[in-house]
Parts: structure tokens; C-alpha cells; sequence
């Protein structure tokens, strides 16, 4: 059985290298018509031939929406989530070319995301996993070198290899998690900007925190909240959203500022600020959800001394 498995997954590596390849060198040539009907396509692939991503999409929207939705309903936001998806991944490769102009053609940042970009002082942009988070942090890193991300590795180090080369083409600072905050704090205290992703789930023994989301607790790391209590960094958190033409429109969803930061109670800080961004995105995520990724084990950690009966199928796997 285990060799079997070990089979399956070498085949799998290899294709998904073949795949990372020929996107990001044959999918910049397509016309932007293109990638959207391809996008759309491979979001069709996913929800229709795959029953396990539509089981943990459907169990994930039942937590968060129960009732107040339809199974209908639900089914066609996992559709849409899954569209989302595959563009989030094509576009990562199409704006490799021309990504100047085409982020000026497809981009429209709005006047309150201009300001927050144009002042100078630290500042941590959030974003999670809603609309196009890999173009939020293309327009944070213009111009090269403007802003430093953390990298959370993936299982297959090749494709991982090239996901890294892809977005350091950019203009990011991207670091592995290994010795990340030391070099994330010295960025920071030089006016920089660092870009992180805080809809993830970080294990508990790792240094993940319990908060609340949709009414259940994950576990989030801190690390945006610790930073800013540390730096005196403005906390900002920002979305891109798509749009039918397939542009992308971007603002502010909240801004935390420095004097906010410094009134918390110390012991408490961090936190409070992980519970805020976590009820900022559920807001947002609440308005739009078929801009989420609902096919993630988002409630993957259950705290001690609840059952896990509580929670999704995927905690007892």
C-alpha cells in the first residue's frame, strides 16, 4: 500500500512540475480573453472531478453559513471559488509578461490604496486567501524591492522552487520561514513594507493562536499582531477583486493605525490585532464569499478540551 502511494505521488510531482512549466512559459502568450476562459474551464475540471474538494467546500460553507444559505446556493459559491482559484494561479503566470503595463492596464487600485502606498513608513499589508492575493502583493512590491514576503513552502520543492522565482520576478523580497522574523523586524525598522498572508493555519505548537471565525475558532499565527507591537508598524489590510472584463479592482478594507497599536495592552496586543484582521476578512469573505477558497482546511486545529465532533470531518484525518 505504501508503495503504491509513493508511485502515485512521484507521478503526481512530475506532472505537476510538467504543469508549473508550461504555465508560466506558454500561459504570458495567451490573450487575456483567453485566460479567463481557461480559467473558468479549469475551475469546472476541479468542482466536477474531484468529490473530495467538493466535500470540504460544501462542510466548510455549512460551518460558516449553515442554514441561511441553500445547498444550491452553496454549490454555486464553490463553483465561483473554484473559477477564482485557477485564475489566482494563471494570472500569477500571465502577468510575467509586459507586468508593467498589464498591471496598469488590469490593476485599479483605488484612491485609498494609492494614498496607503504612497506614505513612507513601515507598514504590514494583510491579505488572505480572497480574490487575487498574489496581485495585491504584485502592486505592494512596485517599485522592485518595496516589499518583503514570507514564503509558506509547498510539498513539492521543484514546483515550490519555481512559485518562489515567479513571484521574486516581481519585484518581492521573498524569505523562507526559517529566520523570518529577524529579518522581517530589521525590514520594518528601515520603512520597509512586508506583505503576509493571515488566513492560514498555523498548529498550535508552532505558535498558532485560537481565534474566532464565523462564529468557530482557528488557529492563526500572531505574527502580523507581534510585529506591529514590536516596530510600531501601521497594519493594513487590503483585497484585489476580480471583475467580469477581467480587470482587477483593489482597495482598503482596514487600516490599523500606529496610535491604535500602542494603546492595547501590551501582554494582549498581538492577540487583539490577529482577532480584528480575522473579523475584518470574515466581514468581507461574508459579502463575496465566491471570492474565497472554501476547498482549504481552514478549522484544521481543535482546542483543547472541545470535541472534535464540532468540527469538520478533515480535524479526525
Amino acid at each position: 500500500m505504501a508503495r503504491k502511494h509513493s508511485i502515485r505521488w512521484k507521478c503526481r510531482k512530475k506532472l505537476e512540475i510538467q504543469l508549473a512549466r508550461f504555465g508560466l512559459s506558454v500561459v504570458p502568450c495567451f490573450p487575456r480573453s483567453w485566460v479567463l476562459r481557461l480559467a473558468r474551464m479549469m475551475g469546472f475540471i476541479g468542482y466536477t472531478c474531484s468529490p473530495h474538494c467538493r466535500r470540504m467546500g460544501l462542510e466548510n460553507l455549512d460551518i460558516a453559513f449553515g442554514e441561511t444559505k441553500t445547498r444550491k446556493e452553496k454549490c454555486r459559491i464553490l463553483r465561483k471559488s473554484l473559477d477564482n482559484f485557477a485564475l489566482v494561479t494563471l494570472d500569477l503566470c500571465w502577468f510575467l509578461r509586459d507586468s508593467a503595463p498589464r498591471l496598469e492596464r488590469w490593476f485599479i487600485p483605488s484612491a485609498r490604496l494609492q494614498k496607503e502606498k504612497s506614505l513612507t513608513h513601515a507598514r504590514i499589508g494583510i491579505t488572505g486567501h480572497f480574490g487575487n492575493w498574489e496581485m495585491v502583493g504584485r502592486y505592494w512590491a512596485t517599485p522592485p524591492g518595496s516589499l518583503m514576503s514570507v514564503a509558506m513552502p509547498i510539498k513539492n520543492t521543484k514546483v515550490d522552487e519555481l512559485l518562489k522565482e515567479a513571484r521574486e520576478v516581481t519585484g518581492q523580497i521573498v524569505v523562507g520561514r526559517e529566520g523570518a522574523l529577524k529579518k522581517l523586524i530589521r525590514f520594518l525598522r528601515q520603512d520597509g513594507s512586508i506583505g503576509l498572508l493571515l488566513d492560514q493555519n498555523t498548529a498550535p505548537q508552532e505558535g498558532g493562536i485560537f481565534v474566532e471565525f464565523f462564529g468557530k475558532p482557528v488557529s492563526v499565527s500572531p505574527s502580523a499582531g507581534k510585529l506591529a507591537a514590536l516596530t510600531g508598524a501601521t497594519v493594513v489590510m487590503a483585497f484585489a477583486l476580480p471583475q467580469p472584463d477581467g480587470s482587477y479592482v483593489a482597495d482598503v478594507i482596514r487600516r490599523i493605525s500606529k496610535e491604535e497599536i500602542e494603546a492595547l495592552p501590551r501582554a494582549t496586543a498581538a492577540a487583539e490585532i490577529t482577532q480584528q484582521i480575522t473579523h475584518s476578512y470574515e466581514d468581507l469573505i461574508r459579502a463575496k464569499p465566491e471570492f474565497w477558497l472554501w476547498s482549504y482546511r481552514r478549522w484544521r486545529y481543535v482546542p483543547e478540551g472541545m470535541s472534535a465532533d464540532d468540527f469538520p470531518y478533515y480535524v479526525k484525518e
